[in-house]
């Protein structure tokens, strides 16, 4: 059994996403779970396109098969596992399988109003690196993926930049109102709640916090020249799902698979460290 590069990233590409999947299980947010209602159409041509098929609608009418679907996107990734340690020639096959019933379940998950397409990105595009057998090719797809990542921080905090909101003094102060607004509105008392009033009243924290992660952010360019602080880069997109998710209640674990493009390190077939 050959342990080379795309041998290590399938495994930890598997072990990510059931670990993902007994968070999502134990926090009922498999489709199963959340029996949706309607759907809500995003403004882009892959969400129109698949929209035609009428999938996400007779989905709708047919909640029994929730769990069917839930079965295939969650046990597709053991039969590619199967095949990467035993079976690599039909590795082409089984990421094409994986990557057709990613794209299918992710839409229709994002669809109902269950959370951004732009958390399960990872899923839609990382399949793609293991579509080939020749390392060469699957070396410059995984690279490929890795400056993707890195464009996916680095332009978040242009983003920030171009539209002025790291010079506007009240703007995390702002976002958090909104963010939260149900939760402030309520009488429940939640140590969340407070944590949360507390940043809003004390702009200036709240804005320091925001100048922080812009910095964070603008860090990843690093990765375009160097791998030097790979490492450092890793360390910082972990404060910053923690961050997102303890702040902003945003769980932006799904991006987790980019994570190996950073942290996985061998030594590529031209001889330089991947």
């Amino acid at each position: 059994m050959k342990k080379d590069l795309q041998y290590k990233a399938a495994v930890y590409y598997v072990i990510i996403f059931y670990t993902l999947f007994f968070y999502k299980l134990y926090n009922g947010l498999l489709l199963c779970q959340m029996q949706p209602l309607f759907l809500f159409v995003r403004d882009d041509i892959f969400s129109y396109l698949f929209i035609q098929t009428h999938l996400p609608q007779w989905l709708l009418l047919h909640p029994q098969y929730y769990i069917v679907f839930d079965g295939a996107f969650y046990l597709v990734p053991l039969i590619f596992l199967y095949v990467i340690i035993w079976k690599r020639r039909a590795l082409p096959v089984a990421a094409s399988v994986m990557l057709l019933i990613n794209w299918m379940y992710i839409q229709c998950y994002t669809l109902y109003p269950t959370n951004s397409v732009t958390l399960y990105i990872a899923w839609l595009i990382f399949p793609v690196v293991f579509l080939v057998k020749d390392q060469k090719l699957f070396y410059l797809l995984f690279q490929g993926i890795r400056y993707f990542f890195l464009y996916f921080f680095f332009s978040a905090a242009i983003w920030k930049i171009v539209n002025g909101g790291v010079f506007n003094p009240l703007q995390m102060s702002g976002i958090l109102l909104d963010q939260h607004k149900e939760m402030l509105a309520s009488t429940s008392h939640w140590w969340m709640k407070s944590l949360i009033a507390w940043l809003i009243a004390n702009s200036t924290l709240s804005y320091a916090l925001y100048v922080a992660v812009t910095c964070m952010e603008l860090m990843f360019s690093i990765g375009f020249f160097t791998r030097k602080y790979d490492y450092l880069l890793a360390g910082i997109y972990i404060v910053f799902l923690l961050a997102d998710h303890l702040i902003m209640r945003i769980p932006y674990y799904e991006t987790l698979p980019f994570l190996l493009t950073i942290y996985l390190k061998e030594v590529n077939v031209s001889g330089s460290t991947a």
